[in-house]
């Protein structure tokens, strides 16, 4: 058998932080850094060609011009979810102005040769969790006024892995979504970076949309994470690419360019990984899907078995 391999990132900008600005994520999240870690993860992924499904925040994929004539329909949003939008729109206006339009980013990904998908993490960031369907509904028909490449995405990530309202997703055209990983205190989140004897995951019960394995976060090189040395999490990895090999199971990771933004060493972890993944790969070992690959594999497997 071969083992499956899916990379997904949170593509964000400051929308991510919304809520929690401070000092350090207007340093780290400017418009300079932002720039360098996307195009260092597009060349990286280019050089091994190994595409990954790269999930924009809506409003992240605008224009400052497009964006601003969304006006209306913000301000409305912002009254609905204001702890988390007011700050951004502060900022925008009379702020840093930085780390909000990346539309260059999803130029940049668009145009690589690796052939990235292009996915939804929400069109403003706020969890969904934490409001209520009404809201979702609002964010959804955003979405309508957001560039092509943003309406056409087929598979969605849950801001903060906050999975909720769910049943709202097919009628955006959203065939998959990623599921959350398990609740765990910072403590367990850290201790579970040092356990190489993870194991890869199954494939979640069929369903509309289809779920997504949640996968294994590629440790962030900050704080208290930059304790477990960068060969324990690439024994952890040929682990699980080893035991899905055994079993067809699936190895999904996933970062934020922004990690890399504000922790540049995160760049080196996560090129190891992508390297172990692509000599596997040329082994015949490991196949590389996207998001939406892994859902139309499944969707297909499923209409097979009903024939």
């Amino acid at each position: 058998m071969t083992a499956r391999f899916i990379l997904s990132l949170d593509c964000e900008g400051k929308w991510g932080v919304a809520d929690i600005l401070g000092p350090r994520e207007q340093e780290t999240l400017s418009d300079a850094r932002l720039r360098r870690a996307y195009s260092d993860i597009v060349a990286l992924l280019d050089r091994l060609s190994v595409p990954a499904t790269f999930a924009f925040v809506g409003l992240f994929g605008e224009t400052p011009e497009d964006f601003r004539r969304l006006g209306g329909e913000l301000q409305a949003l912002s009254a609905a979810a204001p702890h988390y939008l007011s700050p951004a729109l502060v900022d925008i206006e009379s702020g840093s102005r930085e780390g909000w339009h990346g539309a260059w980013a999803v130029d940049s990904v668009g145009a690589a040769k690796a052939g990235h998908e292009i996915a939804l993490h929400g069109v403003t960031h706020v969890p969904w969790g934490t409001v209520d369907e009404g809201f979702a509904r609002a964010e959804l028909a955003l979405l309508e006024r957001l560039r092509p490449e943003i309406r056409g995405a087929r598979t969605f990530i849950y801001p903060r892995n906050d999975v909720a309202h769910a049943q709202l997703l097919p009628g955006a055209g959203v065939e998959g979504y990623r599921l959350a990983p398990p609740r765990r205190s910072r403590a367990r989140s850290l201790a579970s970076e040092a356990n190489i004897f993870s194991r890869p995951e199954k494939d979640p019960p069929a369903g509309n949309p289809i779920a997504i394995p949640a996968g294994y976060f590629v440790n962030y090189q900050h704080g208290p994470r930059r304790l477990v040395p960068q060969l324990l999490s690439l024994l952890r990895l040929r682990n699980l690419l080893d035991r899905a090999e055994r079993t067809g199971e699936v190895v999904h990771y996933w970062l934020h360019p922004e990690n890399v933004a504000a922790a540049p060493a995160t760049l080196d972890l996560l090129r190891a990984t992508v390297e172990e993944v692509a000599r596997r790969r040329d082994a015949g070992r490991c196949r590389v899907l996207t998001q939406i690959g892994y859902c139309r594999e499944r969707a297909g497997g499923r209409a097979a078995a009903a024939a």
